[in-house]
């Protein structure tokens, strides 16, 4: 599942309202997806109605195919285009990933790399767009073999709550379980194999995506970032964001914030 594929350019944008252009039609491979915010999209001769695309959505635009797109509120997002060998294919559309975790990582770096980069690394965006392929087409092969049922249903039902509520504090999981007719050992088993993660990381991962938002694009204190995004106090906070950045808060605001 290896991608062999030659950067043609790589963009990612701070907060906008709208994208510059309503439509384009590319000459190589493109990925569009948003960090924050949503849109709606259509891929000529892939996509039937228009759909709506948010954060965990890829969109995967063959070559010569015109990419329409309108903005539902304000936002970021990752623009890459690329040549594949002649032969090679991709899935096309949307593609839901799972793994928030991953996802938010690369995102990162391919935005660490935008605001730092030189013509002497550009091999690094390559892997690292590379990876967001590799990530998009594995998400297509598992959802292939992925057999729906009511239990996808309603781990459905249990991601749309955690999305609502990961702002809003500590989350029980005993609490939903009950309200999905399910144990609390059912609920992450189910959401795990639904998803290709835990409930508990789902949650963080959704955090400290807002996290580093808030970091970057505001002055908010330690203390009113972490209430924003569900976290009891700075200290809880700043020892859970270390931990998975590999750099705490404040140095992550002092290296991004422009």
């Amino acid at each position: 599942m290896s991608i062999s594929l030659e950067l043609m350019r790589y963009y990612f944008s701070l907060e906008r309202d709208q994208f510059t252009l309503d439509e384009d039609c590319y000459e190589g491979w493109v990925l569009l997806a948003v960090q924050q915010g949503t849109f709606e999209f259509h891929v000529e001769d892939v996509s039937g109605d228009w759909e709506t695309a948010g954060f965990g959505d890829v969109i995967l635009c063959p070559p010569g195919k015109r990419l329409r797109r309108k903005a539902l509120e304000r936002i970021t997002f990752h623009f890459a285009e690329w040549r594949l060998p002649e032969g090679s294919t991709l899935p096309t559309g949307k593609l839901h990933i799972h793994d928030l975790a991953r996802l938010s990582s690369t995102f990162a770096y391919l935005r660490e790399w935008h605001e730092q980069r030189t013509d002497k690394d550009v091999a690094d965006a390559q892997h690292l767009v590379s990876d967001l392929v590799y990530i998009a087409r594995r998400e297509r092969l598992n959802s292939e073999h992925r057999v729906a049922s009511k239990s996808d249903l309603l781990m459905r039902e249990a991601a749309t709550h955690i999305e609502r509520h990961a702002g809003l504090g500590e989350i029980s999981l005993q609490i939903l379980a009950e309200q999905l007719g399910l144990s609390g050992p059912q609920l992450t088993r189910r959401f795990q194999a639904a998803y290709g993660i835990s409930p508990v990381r789902y949650a963080t991962a959704l955090r400290l995506t807002k996290a580093r938002r808030l970091l970057v694009e505001t002055e908010d204190t330690l203390e009113a970032v972490a209430e924003l995004c569900g976290y009891q106090n700075a200290f809880y906070f700043s020892r859970v964001f270390t931990q998975h950045m590999k750099m705490s808060p404040s140095v992550y605001r002092k290296k991004y914030q422009i």
